[in-house]
């Protein structure tokens, strides 16, 4: 903790140059699949059709709805950049949100704003906080729902806040899916207590709050289920299940083999490159090590609810990109508070003081600082 005290202002300066490192990609061209979000989304304002290439879409429909509210015929410019900025306000709710988590669970101060650092300033973070892709909705609302997901269920009322984030989930990516296990272990569990009760209105309540929570996710599947089975579909997420087996998917999403839709190979090997800022690393060894050492360290303290809550969470999600057959190091982000927690947790098993932990942290968090800045020299330069 003394430690902590004396470099808590050099936090707080590298959370600062962070944010401004943010911000470089504010006014930038967009590129790859933010050019089709953003052709899905005019598209929508232009000619009322949830289209692109002619054709109507099944791409997830937040980002275009985003896109859409802050379009602007006039300086389109300026509305992709109301985007972006948009985006990064949601990583920094996201980051709040993380905090209060690990507060929730009892995590000490000091440790809880070192794995917000470490998480602020991970060079994917800052590459795609601004970036027209839906990482950010996906950080913001995993820890939204994660936060609300750990309190005790004692209305119907209480299922809102986390079956609302659950469905902006489902919503934006598809295997986020996975997490009605956790949303349907909860629900059940709470239906139970209220049935021994026999107290049938809050029984009412909370079946209507869950349909009216689930009901967009029922629209939006249905309408996805007829235009993939009616509508031949250039682009789209389900061309990798219409085409391949499971098991090629489950080969790519592990890593086996590089899936035909990506130029690298990604899943489990990919892995190493969420925390070291190299691009395109690969490496199944130290892959393997980095996923160990978190999940072991969850496993010392798997003896505390809210602890294994997280962690199952997180593995299922880990389960659904590799069954989704991608795995890119981006999937991973909204995860990436969760990886740090589970280190730190491997630290307390190993007897190592958080002095080292918050020392080996902060090192690091310099040198992702300091590579932040080259890269923002190096963009600059380009101008």
């Amino acid at each position: 903790m003394k430690f902590f005290e004396t470099v808590k202002y050099i936090i707080y300066t590298l959370l600062f140059i962070t944010l401004i490192s943010s911000l470089r990609n504010l006014f930038f061209p967009l590129i790859a699949d933010e050019l089709q979000y953003a052709e899905i989304a005019v598209n929508c304002m232009t000619k009322g059709a949830y289209s692109l290439s002619g054709v109507p879409s099944t791409f997830t429909p937040t980002l275009p709805f985003l896109i859409a509210l802050f379009y602007s015929k006039s300086f389109p410019i300026v509305g992709f950049a109301a985007v972006k900025f948009f985006n990064l306000i949601l990583m920094i709710v996201g980051l709040r949100f993380v905090h209060l988590t690990l507060k929730k669970v009892n995590i000490p101060a000091n440790i809880s704003l070192i794995i917000v650092l470490l998480t602020a300033v991970n060079t994917i973070f800052v590459s795609w906080s601004t970036a027209v892709y839906p990482e950010a909705i996906l950080f913001c609302f995993f820890w939204i729902f994660i936060f609300y997901v750990l309190d005790e269920i004692k209305s119907p009322r209480q299922i809102l806040f986390f079956l609302i984030p659950f469905s902006i989930l489902v919503i934006t990516r598809y295997l986020y899916g996975v997490c009605i296990f956790i949303v349907g272990y909860f629900i059940w569990n709470y239906l139970i207590k209220l049935i021994q009760s026999k107290d049938y209105q809050n029984i009412y309540k909370l079946v209507l709050y869950s349909l009216v929570c689930v009901l967009p996710l029922i629209i939006w599947f249905k309408y996805v289920y007829l235009v993939e089975k009616e509508i031949t579909i250039e682009q789209s997420y389900f061309t990798r299940f219409k085409e391949n087996d499971i098991f090629y998917n489950i080969k790519a999403g592990l890593g086996i083999i590089q899936h035909a839709e990506v130029n690298k190979i990604n899943g489990i090997p990919a892995f190493v490159s969420l925390f070291l800022p190299v691009t395109g690393l690969r490496n199944w060894i130290i892959s393997i090590g980095l996923i160990a050492t978190f999940c072991f360290g969850y496993i010392t303290k798997w003896k505390i609810k809210e602890y294994r809550v997280v962690f199952i969470t997180m593995i299922l999600i880990m389960l659904g990109l590799i069954a989704g057959g991608t795995g890119f190091s981006r999937y991973s982000l909204a995860l990436l508070p969760g990886y740090w927690l589970g280190f730190y947790f491997c630290f307390s098993y190993l007897k190592i003081e958080d002095n080292y932990f918050e020392k080996i942290s902060l090192l690091l968090a310099v040198i992702y600082v300091i590579n932040d800045l080259r890269l923002d020299y190096l963009i600059v330069s380009k101008l």
